[in-house]
């Protein structure tokens, strides 16, 4: 299985870009100590690319694991209350910088300390939310990375589906019940109605709130008789990412995600900021290891999307991509 496409240079450039000066990186005299806090699994494909690619980024610039840093990983394996204490942890461990990937965790983090620095790793419209007073002026100290511009974003995905497979007339949505009910939620489904609407289907929402649940959720799906999914980037789900893709599999679902790497483990397509969050959130790390302060760091909002199909997975599940679809993909996985 191979990706053709622009999305390998991209990457590419990223890392040069990145790469430090001579000199520069052997600027620490001493062992720093981070944090990392995750709603997911430490064996999830997140939890995995996170404990490579962070590693990597902060070793471009200067900073070794295990060397001249020490990085402490506390995964919440899918259960939300439990981050309150593991964030607790990470500052009784004496952690000089939190990474917290997502709202959860970083709302965990802001509740354990007001003084460490916090970077958030896709934190998802963070001014909306209250986690910064602004992108240019984030205030306090919670900086980082955002993964969402907007949340008209989420229409996209619908149109794609109805591209890819134009008889849909019903589509899958996992709704993780502990976010049910806040204002920018709601504006996300409306969003999601809105968009199904113009486009001839209907959205269906299948709640869960653990990990445990996930089977149940799947089932219900599968009763439906439904054959469409939008798979949002929900860590609680993530950490069943191997159960997703059989079920899709078999149940020979028309699927796009909002995630990055989507396509690659199994699914059908996705559409999502390009690979980099890992790269652009240790830069935050860097400059804050060497002494900037989280306020005066403006967040980072994603600028380029990449569209992937996996033809393997259409072929499985005997579906044809339509040509136009095909020539405006980044990347196609055969």
């Amino acid at each position: 299985m191979h990706a053709i496409g622009r999305r390998a240079l991209i990457v590419g450039a990223g890392v040069l870009s990145t790469a430090p000066l001579v000199g520069y990186a052997q600027s620490a005299d001493r062992v720093r100590r981070i944090g990392f806090l995750s709603s997911e699994t430490a064996d999830s494909e997140g939890g995995q690319l996170a404990q490579k690619l962070i590693p990597e980024a902060l070793k471009q610039r200067g900073w070794s694991d295990g060397g001249n840093l020490v990085i402490e990983w506390r995964w919440a394996n899918g259960k939300i209350a439990d981050l309150p204490e593991l964030a607790a942890d990470l500052v009784r461990n004496k952690v000089e910088i939190i990474v917290a990937r997502t709202n959860f965790p970083i709302q965990a983090a802001m509740k354990a300390t007001q003084t460490l620095p916090i970077v958030m790793l896709n934190g998802n419209f963070p001014v909306e939310m209250g986690l910064i007073q602004s992108l240019a002026r984030p205030g306090g100290n919670v900086t980082g990375t955002s993964y969402w511009a907007s949340t008209e974003i989420f229409a996209k995905h619908f149109q794609i589906l109805k591209e890819l497979a134009p008889r849909t007339d019903r589509v899958a949505v996992m709704l993780n019940a502990n976010v049910v009910g806040r204002p920018l939620d709601l504006a996300i489904l409306a969003v999601h109605k809105r968009a199904t609407a113009q486009l001839g289907m209907t959205v269906h929402y299948f709640d869960y709130r653990l990990p445990e649940d996930v089977p149940a959720m799947l089932n219900a799906i599968a009763a439906s008789g439904i054959k469409a999914m939008f798979y949002t980037a929900d860590p609680i789900v993530r950490t069943r990412t191997a159960e997703l893709m059989a079920f899709l599999r078999d149940q020979r679902m028309v699927s796009v995600a909002n995630i990055p790497t989507f396509a690659e483990a199994g699914g059908l397509a996705h559409y999502s900021p390009v690979g980099g969050s890992f790269d652009r959130t240790a830069s935050f790390v860097d400059r804050i290891l060497r002494g900037a302060k989280p306020s005066d760091l403006p967040v980072e909002e994603p600028t380029n999307y990449e569209f992937v199909i996996n033809l393997k997975t259409a072929r499985a599940i005997g579906l044809v991509i339509p040509q136009s679809a095909l020539l405006r993909a980044t990347a196609v996985i055969e």
